[in-house]
């Protein structure tokens, strides 16, 4: 892990959504398992430890879904996932408000699609925290490619020295260093916490409430 000091000043917080700021480790599991039954692919905890990303094409092609089945697994995945009932992690709210207390603003950058993630936004009621968010389908590249990141920096206007991530993956922490922002990663409840923490982050926090309280006290 590095020990490079955190931004001074700090002027941006970005952070990922799915396990980060909400709860979706085991609903994603749970749609995962209906969604490649109805494909007749059995799909189990050491399967979804073994093949789980970010990138869920990722995930697909492990299992060996054909690929011209990935569009209507991604239906039926969605249509699964909008019958889950999810919440936001413990200290998402509080570490929210701090950081509006400390004049710091806040975006998104989620491999998650557009219609899902801005729905989930709406429902808990934090939409209004992120000046702006930048969707899985927003770039051709996803996480860890640096450009879902850059391009979040850019509509913010943020350079990437005064600018920290906050994600619980390792592709978090690898598109963080490749766009030159601060990595933090928070051991989450998807199955890949030894990755990320494999994966070269500035600092490791248990959640994103400790993440916060790492860059502003």
């Amino acid at each position: 892990m590095s020990t490079i000091k955190a931004p001074n000043p700090l002027r941006a917080v970005l952070f990922d959504w799915d396990g980060t700021l909400v709860d979706t480790a085991e609903a994603s599991f749970r749609c995962y398992v209906r969604m490649f039954a109805s494909f007749g692919i059995e799909f189990d905890r050491e399967t979804y430890a073994r093949t789980y990303s970010p990138n869920w094409y990722h995930t697909f092609e492990c299992v060996g879904l054909a690929r011209e089945h990935w569009s209507e697994a991604d239906t039926r995945w969605l249509a699964h996932f909008a019958t889950e009932t999810v919440s936001l992690l413990p200290s998402a709210l509080p570490a929210l408000d701090a950081l509006r207390r400390h004049g710091v603003r806040r975006g998104i950058v989620t491999s998650g699609g557009r219609e899902r993630v801005s729905r989930e936004l709406v429902a808990h009621g934090v939409h209004e925290h992120f000046e702006h968010v930048v969707f899985g389908d927003d770039v051709p590249h996803k996480k860890p490619h640096p450009d879902p990141l850059h391009l979040c920096l850019s509509r913010l206007g943020i350079d990437a020295a005064h600018a920290a991530y906050i994600g619980d993956s390792p592709e978090d922490v690898l598109m963080a260093r490749a766009a030159g922002v601060y990595a933090i990663g928070v051991r989450g409840a998807y199955p890949n916490v030894a990755a990320l923490e494999a994966a070269g982050a500035h600092a490791i926090a248990e959640d994103v409430g400790a993440a916060v309280e790492m860059l502003v006290g």
